[in-house]
């Protein structure tokens, strides 16, 4: 299935914050469960706010795995398309802070 088949979703789970600078998205995943697949139009971060680990899956169809501590910083690409899986052992979280460009 190529990405333009694919259904895009809400880059998190519970939308928090808006205004003319920045939008601010939760992302909460219990283990196994899934992000929808999502497009990152623009700049941002997340910060980790419960630590684990996440597998990534991209849309040219390679994924990474990555064990994401409490507190940490992620800067992400603009344009990026893929979803993310909680593959640890507990409840994964971050906030996502999209810049405005």
């Amino acid at each position: 299935m190529s990405m333009s088949d694919r259904e895009m979703g809400d880059i998190g789970t519970e939308f928090q914050f808006e205004d003319g600078d920045i939008s601010v998205w939760d992302l909460v995943l219990e283990p196994g469960q899934s992000s929808a697949w999502h497009h990152h139009s623009r700049r941002y971060v997340f910060i980790v706010t419960r630590p684990g680990t996440l597998k990534t899956e991209y849309a040219d169809g390679t994924t990474s795995v990555s064990k994401l501590r409490l507190g940490q910083v992620v800067k992400g690409q603009k344009d990026a398309v893929h979803r993310v899986t909680n593959v640890g052992a507990g409840l994964y979280s971050n906030a996502i802070i999209e810049l405005q460009d």
